[in-house]
């Protein structure tokens, strides 16, 4: 997957949807009939991804689990605190003294 840097929401769901395309292609060697079957989504929902970029979050994990890549989502909301999960972050923050601006 690459790094979403400085890119626009309509870059990476383009890039997200290469990655996914590119995974079914050459990792796995699929048609979309094939990802279809094993992932539950369906055939014209892939194409429309693959074209378009556009899909539910959950047809996208869904798509990224049939193609044994679900794990590598969990890198995508890590906070700078190495091995933090997102709800620990959030409880971290919650904690966190708030100050008010000044003059």
């Amino acid at each position: 997957m690459m790094s979403f840097m400085n890119e626009s929401p309509l870059d990476i769901q383009m890039q997200l949807s290469a990655d996914v395309k590119h995974a079914r292609l050459f990792v796995k060697d699929w048609k979309r009939e094939t990802l279809s079957e094993k992932s539950g989504v369906p055939v014209s929902t892939i194409k429309r991804f693959e074209n378009n970029g556009e899909v539910s979050l959950k047809q996208l994990l869904m798509l990224v689990h049939a193609l044994g890549l679900l794990g590598r989502f969990n890198e995508l909301l890590k906070t700078d605190n190495e091995g933090m999960s997102l709800s620990d972050y959030i409880e971290q923050q919650k904690k966190k003294k708030k100050v008010r601006g000044s003059k």
